[in-house]
């Protein structure tokens, strides 16, 4: 069985071929380390290879947050979530640069927004929103006329998607299946296992995915 926390396997693997799918692992177990120069180089190697790799992206956004260069990590988690919407992590990341970077507040409650779409009534977005509608930092008269544009807004979230909970993760689980997107895919299936959801299917897809991963490397 493949060991995709093991170092050596994965270096072996990327010295291999550039493009390997496993690059972003080794360029992660990096960052962990603190090695933020060679997790950046593996990424910026790696995307020369294969541009489509949107987790080599995110790694790249994940260094540039750890060396406080957030305009570039904004940069590069913009193009992972409009390359890949389903990638939540790393659009939590860049709602937290957003906020950091003290963007306006529509631009910050777009990416909210989205990311309530595929899980409702997430307890971190619906913080960021009590937060935002309680900073007068925040409030850009421009965009919000008044000083209470959520008691119109959350409302229309929690009637509207009220059904994505249940049935729109699963069906992104099997669009980026069959996009070959199979890390992202897992991680929707471990926001699914957080929230509770069948738990039997939940391990049938993983197992599917898994066996998927190991035959994309032979």
């Amino acid at each position: 069985m493949i060991d995709l926390t093991n170092k050596k396997f994965l270096e072996t693997k990327f010295a291999e071929d550039f493009a390997s799918p496993f690059y972003p692992m080794l360029a992660d177990l990096y960052l962990l380390e603190g090695d933020l120069a060679r997790a950046r180089k593996v990424c910026e190697v790696g995307l020369d290879h294969d541009s489509t790799n949107v987790d080599g992206k995110y790694i790249l956004g994940k260094v540039a947050v750890a060396e406080n260069k957030l305009t570039l990590a904004e940069k590069w988690l913009k193009q992972v979530v409009n390359e890949n919407p389903a990638h939540f992590t790393a659009l939590r990341l860049l709602i937290n640069v957003e906020i950091q970077l003290k963007r306006g507040v529509k631009t910050i409650q777009t990416y909210i927004n989205r990311l309530l779409q595929f899980i409702p009534y997430d307890e971190e977005c619906l913080k960021w929103l009590n937060e935002i509608n309680a900073s007068s930092d925040l409030v850009d008269s421009k965009t919000l006329p008044d000083s209470t544009p959520q008691k119109t807004t959350e409302p229309i979230i929690e009637k509207s998607y009220e059904i994505v909970e249940s049935m729109a993760t699963f069906t992104m689980v099997k669009v980026l299946k069959s996009q070959k997107h199979f890390h992202q895919a897992l991680a929707v299936l471990e926001i699914l296992k957080a929230k509770g959801r069948d738990g039997g299917r939940i391990s049938g897809e993983r197992a599917e995915i898994q066996q998927l991963i190991k035959d994309s490397t032979k």
